[in-house]
């Protein structure tokens, strides 16, 4: 497949269908003198009727799932406006495979932010506490360390990218296999805490609280506060 959702139902032959219809829909008149030239379709009653009559498309598309397809057919029609901004035409795809490698599993082509804008995102939450603007964010964001970007330096702040793409991709795929989105709750204060975790985390408390005392004197001075602290024991 073409991501990581293998585990999504593949394409069928009434989603071929379907995706013909969206086609016709798409690119009208050129869709139809494109099927009749390269023979996808069958002649009824006198008139040409455009199809997978083969099962040439649907043994091109058959790796993929039905996402794959509505992203392909997003990405179909981002090409589409593109060109006729630019040329004043469009036409439509010249093979079953070239729609293939249009069926990548993106973001914007489930409907959901594209990266760049949940990257955004994620640095106006983390900068300045703005909400969310997509559940998505949300359940990427809830593996991303927020307190170390707000204080990374630039080669710091490619890493934390580089990992986020990593999430969100993740949340993606969970998005295109129906799953929930929404982020587990955040523990919000030690009542919540098992009496194990919180000893941890008194431990580390104490850890960096000595840490801080110890900071900035000579080895001389520091043998003597853990002499003096032995003899206090």
């Amino acid at each position: 497949m073409a991501s990581g959702c293998d585990d999504l139902p593949r394409v069928s032959q009434k989603a071929v269908d379907a995706l013909f219809d969206r086609l016709a829909q798409l690119h009208g008149a050129h869709w139809h003198r494109r099927c009749r030239e390269m023979g996808w379709g069958t002649e009824e009653n006198g008139q040409w009727v455009s199809c997978d009559a083969e099962g040439e498309w649907l043994a091109a598309l058959s790796h993929l799932s039905a996402q794959h397809l509505r992203c392909g057919l997003q990405a179909e029609k981002a090409r589409t406006a593109k060109s006729l901004k630019q040329r004043g035409n469009a036409f439509p795809p010249d093979s079953a495979m070239q729609f293939a490698e249009l069926c990548q599993m993106t973001p914007e082509g489930l409907g959901l932010p594209d990266f760049d804008t949940a990257w955004q995102a994620l640095q106006d939450h983390a900068f300045t506490g703005k909400p969310y603007s997509h559940e998505a964010i949300a359940a990427a964001g809830e593996y991303m360390d927020l307190h170390g970007m707000a204080s990374a330096t630039y080669q710091r702040m490619d890493k934390h990218e580089r990992a986020f793409r990593v999430y969100y991709q993740q949340v993606v795929e969970r998005f295109a296999r129906g799953e929930d989105l929404k982020p587990q709750a955040a523990i919000g204060h030690d009542g919540q805490l098992s009496p194990a975790e919180r000893a941890v985390m008194a431990g580390e408390d104490k850890a960096r609280q000595a840490a801080g005392d110890l900071a900035g004197i000579t080895p001389t001075q520091a043998l003597k506060i853990m002499r003096g602290g032995l003899a206090h024991g």
